[in-house]
């Protein structure tokens, strides 16, 4: 998949994405004076690690003549939790050279290339603004390539890596955002839902959607109530969306309504959800005012569809969908 975006203010950037849930934002300078400046930012999220377990190897980009590469990756344990484990082992291999280790804080290390000659140093830190972040600095001497990169989980739990890489490091903070894909229960009065955000990235999150705004377009039932500003990383926010009846319910059993939320984030911003009816009950229900206890709601000929054949109740005695027109044609 491969999508192309244009600013005013900013360069052409395309992205690519990959079945390992991996992206590659390329930026390109198209003015005269600054032709030669081109940005790379690549994405990636590893499974969930054991201890001492490897990452698959992620393959990244190192631009001829490129200086320094960052790459500055955020471990998680869960949704809303700070975990401040053992930080993870960053294995980097250039070309067919050895694969090397960099461990947090220690001196910086030789990178070997192909022919087993030094082609760049590389040190870890964590961050300050995060003591789940890490921070690895590669200085390129010579070049070299292809670049790989694995992260070994050195903690007892379970843990997720979500990184960026580029040759700037200011790009490498970044939000992710990881929407929950709700099915809202759909009823004849207005209902309220939540659908939950997790910033997986190392930046803050920010929401732009209006409060007011609906959810899913013009025809969506959905209007957003409430959202998060800010959602900090390692953070769950909730957005709070209120549903009002599908129009034509009593016909339609569900419909599904695709979301972009506008964020900061460079990705993964977009959701699917349903609005569904829920399974009633066919019996007629006595606390509701009918005593014939008719098991089945039979429904009348037209116009009168709405009313059952047995009692002359309309639908909603039944826990079904009634008719929205007290007049029927």
């Amino acid at each position: 998949m491969m999508l192309a975006s244009t600013d005013s203010q900013q360069a052409p950037g395309i992205l690519f994405h990959d079945k390992t849930d991996r992206t590659t934002l390329f930026e390109a300078d198209s003015s005269e004076r600054r032709r030669e400046k081109i940005m790379i930012l690549e994405l990636f999220r590893t499974d969930r690690l054991a201890e001492n377990q490897a990452s698959s190897p992620i393959e990244f980009v190192v631009l001829l003549g490129a200086e320094q590469t960052f790459l500055r990756v955020i471990a998680h344990l869960k949704p809303n939790v700070i975990h401040g484990g053992t930080p993870p082992t960053f294995l980097i291999t250039a070309g067919l050279g050895e694969t090397t280790a960099v461990d947090e804080g220690t001196d910086p290390v030789d990178i070997p290339g192909s022919g087993g000659a030094t082609v760049a140093t590389a040190a870890c830190r964590s961050t300050a603004e995060d003591i789940d972040t890490y921070l690895v600095t590669i200085n390129h001497n010579t070049p070299s390539g292809p670049w790989r990169v694995q992260i070994k989980n050195n903690e007892p739990e379970a843990l997720q890596f979500v990184g960026f890489i580029s040759h700037t490091e200011e790009e490498t903070l970044q939000p992710w955002a990881k929407f929950s894909t709700p099915q809202l229960l759909g009823r004849e009065t207005e209902t309220t839902h939540e659908i939950s955000v997790h910033n997986i990235g190392t930046n803050s999150l920010i929401i732009e959607d209006l409060i007011g705004s609906q959810l899913g377009g013009s025809t969506s039932p959905c209007t957003i109530k409430a959202r998060p500003n800010l959602v900090a990383p390692h953070d769950t926010g909730l957005i709070t969306v209120k549903c009002s009846s599908l129009e034509g319910g009593r016909r339609e059993q569900s419909k599904t309504f695709v979301h972009t939320f506008s964020t900061n984030s460079l990705t993964h911003s977009q959701i699917r959800f349903r609005v569904v009816w829920p399974t009633f009950p066919t019996m007629c229900l006595p606390d509701e005012g009918c005593f014939f206890g008719c098991r089945d709601f039979v429904p009348r000929s037209s116009p009168d569809e709405f009313q059952c054949e047995t009692c002359f109740h309309d639908a909603g005695f039944h826990g079904l969908p009634s008719n929205d027109n007290p007049f029927p044609p």
